[in-house]
């Protein structure tokens, strides 16, 4: 089993370099300057495959050449190398077994961000109807929320926002092809899922088991390749009392 996971978590906010000695800025080149504090979250994470697996193939080129077999060839659901197995509770002498198998995900451009509750769309005056002050008080009626259970004290309340850039996904039905869901790329594919017993009470090795073939197989992909594209756009706000 091979696992990776690259890209770290930035930190971003306005950087000037130079490659000579520093020079004051004029004021039009500071009126210039724009930016704001934040982290923006990139993540790839790789189950028994690589980043250079080609998104055009069906299956991880890459991954079969390094320990796992091709589906379908002989002896390929019995396959040691690209396993995962989880084992039930009251279920202990055996195991679910998901076999010769890989899956990938990719997280793109995720901005957080510190952010009043009042920047996200439906907090205008149009909307303060919806607003339920039984939502914020416990069992006694009493608020829980600092400066009173009011839409205007909620809409000044800080939080954390969550932004995903607006995406353009678009499908051409008639060449069966998609372009532009790469807020989220997610792969799995499984050639056979099996429940295996253990060979003994004493001895838990049924996750290894090769005994029961296969009842369900997994694969989630497009027709781009191995990974689906997902599209998202948009904001998600995040706040606690």
């Amino acid at each position: 089993m091979r696992t990776g996971l690259l890209y770290a978590v930035l930190g971003l906010s306005p950087m000037l370099v130079h490659a000579q000695s520093l020079q004051p800025l004029t004021e039009g080149e500071m009126e210039a300057v724009t930016g704001q504090k934040g982290i923006m979250v990139s993540i790839e994470y790789y189950y028994n495959s690589l980043p250079s697996d080609s998104s055009s193939t069906a299956f991880n080129e890459d991954g079969a050449s390094n320990g796992c077999s091709t589906p379908g060839s002989v002896g390929s659901l019995a396959d040691q190398n690209c396993r995962f197995a989880m084992q039930l509770t009251n279920r202990e002498t055996e195991w679910l077994v998901f076999k010769n198998g890989h899956a990938s995900l990719v997280l793109n451009n995720l901005n957080l961000d510190a952010a009043i509750l009042s920047d996200a769309y439906g907090t205008s005056g149009a909307f303060t109807s919806y607003f339920d002050a039984s939502k914020f008080q416990d069992v006694d009626g009493t608020c829980l929320l600092p400066g009173g259970c009011t839409a205007a004290n909620l809409a000044s309340t800080p939080g954390m926002r969550l932004h995903f850039p607006d995406s353009n996904g678009s499908y051409n039905p008639g060449a069966e092809s998609a372009s532009g869901y790469d807020n989220v790329r997610f792969g799995m594919f499984f050639e056979g899922v099996a429940v295996e017993p253990n060979s003994s009470p004493a001895i838990q090795d049924g996750w290894s088991g090769t005994g029961n073939g296969s009842f369900l197989g997994l694969n989630i992909a497009d027709n781009n390749g191995h990974q689906a594209g997902i599209a998202i756009g948009g904001d998600l706000y995040m706040y606690g009392f």
